[in-house]
């Protein structure tokens, strides 16, 4: 959790005001419905409102934009761009922030506009006003039904959020403190503080030295993972600390060490989910034909009966329940069942009928068969490399093989340009020689067939999925030694992994062949 109340963000505020005061705004892109950069220059300043983590700060991570910009964007564009960032300021001690821009429009008359960003949980919003509280736009809109207490629509005057009155931090004596403290509603009458910090503050002097001290952003680590981050550091247990010299950095490392975090976690479990539900499909279609392959395994038993009748036709009188012939392929009499509504001519196309069908049933089940069994076989590929993903990028191309092999076209909400996607599978050296190996489905495609020459020595592990490497040297000239470690980077790379009974094969590249329109 990264906790700002009314006082952290009085600190946030002054660190904002010192680094971007008197900077000029040169490019405006929103990433998503609830977040958006303003860059000054090359400085990124970050801002979000999503309910999860409402936030405004100096980015060092930089994000992509979407090819079509988003409606608020352009409204900031319009008044931002060119602009020059006057002052940060913070509405009483709340948890509201107020970025005052100047500019000279076309007409040559100074242009005065404020961004005002209510960091405020599930309500946060980001508004542009014009120099009177006009609204200009915003980022989320409501209809009066929705938000009966404050109108806000483009054209409204702005008023602040309707909160209880509540006296500043700053103006507070310690008699009032010891008041509200011991009836316990230091948090209801003073306004910034917040849940954590109204446990801090067990005296007057700890609550004025964090009003009047300078910030102490810390990050607070349980086994190794980010639990806390604060702008005030507060005793929070048995937590390893970690301090940093500015808020801005404090928080960006909790970003990236959380939310992208998060972000790969929550994106490896959904590619695993959409993959093991095809996957269970698929298994689920095994069954299905191997019960139809038993079904229509009998069908050469038709076109004897019918090879029989046509032999036996001219003693048939017609219409009879069934006759006993005899079965020259078995050499004995064979009892048929016959329709009686049919003349023995109709009987006997009946029985070549179903053996047709019944063929073709058994054929067509035979292909299926073996296709599932490579669909099957690719998506346990697939599973494997997700479950070696160790970063985002990597779960991004397995993502788009995903898409472009139609397993993800459902959860595709708007028609997006096709993103060229730079291959870069990694390289490694061993014994003095390069060494490729592929993360997924794409890189090995790419590793066997663009990198590798047909010279080259090809490494893979037998009949599992796994990794494709590529040693740029000719087989002859590899060691026992050489081959047993490229041999365990292949093992280290598969589904069976390090520790397990592993064969793995290996050969020139050029007697390497992909199949005709096969997946890669």
């Amino acid at each position: 959790m990264l906790y700002i109340d009314g006082i952290s963000l009085t600190k946030l505020k002054n660190e904002l005001n010192e680094n971007l005061k008197n900077r000029r705004v040169t490019k405006v892109f929103q990433y998503t419905p609830l977040s958006l950069s303003i860059f000054l220059g090359k400085i990124n300043l970050y801002i979000s409102a999503s309910p999860n983590l409402p936030i405004c700060y100096i980015a060092t991570k930089k994000e992509v934009a979407p090819d079509k910009p988003m409606g608020f964007s352009l409204s900031l564009r319009k008044y931002l761009v060119g602009a020059i960032l006057v002052k940060v300021e913070q509405y009483k001690t709340d948890r509201i922030l107020l970025l005052s821009f100047e500019k000279i429009n076309e007409l040559g008359v100074k242009q005065k506009v404020k961004v005002i960003i209510e960091i405020m949980g599930k309500h946060s919003n980001i508004i542009l006003v014009d120099d009177n509280f006009i609204i200009l736009d915003l980022l989320k809109k409501f209809s009066l039904e929705e938000n009966k207490l404050r109108l806000l629509m483009n054209g409204a005057q702005y008023k602040f959020p309707i909160v209880q009155e509540k006296k500043s931090p700053l103006d507070i004596s310690e008699d009032e403190f010891w008041k509200y403290k011991n009836e316990n509603t230091l948090m209801k009458n003073v306004d910034g503080i917040g849940k954590i910090s109204n446990k801090y503050f067990s005296d007057f002097k700890k609550f004025k030295d964090t009003i009047n001290d300078a910030a102490s952003p810390t990050l607070y680590k349980l086994d190794g993972i980010v639990k806390y981050g604060t702008i005030i550091n507060f005793p929070l247990g048995d937590y390893e600390e970690i301090r940093f010299n500015s808020i801005n950095e404090m928080i960006d490392t909790y970003i990236l060490e959380t939310v992208n975090s998060e972000q790969f976690t929550n994106k490896k479990r959904d590619l695993l989910k959409i993959t093991e539900k095809e996957l269970k499909k698929n298994k689920k279609i095994i069954k299905n034909i191997t019960k139809d392959i038993k079904k229509y395994s009998t069908y050469e038993n038709y076109k004897k009966i019918a090879d029989i009748l046509a032999a036996n036709l001219y003693s048939l009188k017609g219409y009879e329940k069934n006759v006993i012939l005899f079965d020259f392929y078995e050499n004995c009499n064979i009892e048929i069942s016959l329709n009686p509504k049919k003349t023995p001519n109709e009987n006997l196309d009946n029985y070549y009928n179903l053996y047709n069908k019944h063929k073709r049933g058994f054929l067509h089940s035979k292909e299926r068969l073996e296709f599932i069994k490579k669909e099957i076989e690719y998506l346990e590929s697939i599973i494997s490399f997700i479950n070696l993903a160790n970063d985002k990028k990597t779960l991004e191309i397995i993502e788009e093989e995903l898409i472009s092999n139609k397993y993800l076209k459902k959860i595709i909400k708007t028609k997006k340009k096709k993103k060229n996607i730079k291959i870069m599978p990694p390289k490694v050296e061993i014994d003095n020689r390069i060494v490729y190996y592929g993360r997924n489905n794409i890189e090995n495609e790419y590793v066997t067939f663009k990198i590798g020459d047909r010279h080259d020595t090809w490494f893979h592990a037998k009949d599992v999925p796994g990794t494709h490497i590529i040693v740029k040297d000719n087989i002859e000239n590899l060691s026992d030694e050489t081959l047993e470690k490229v041999a365990l980077l292949a093992s280290k790379h598969s589904k069976v992994g390090i520790g397990e009974t592993i064969r793995i094969d290996y050969c020139s590249k050029k007697y390497v062949k992909k199949v005709k329109g096969s997946k890669p």
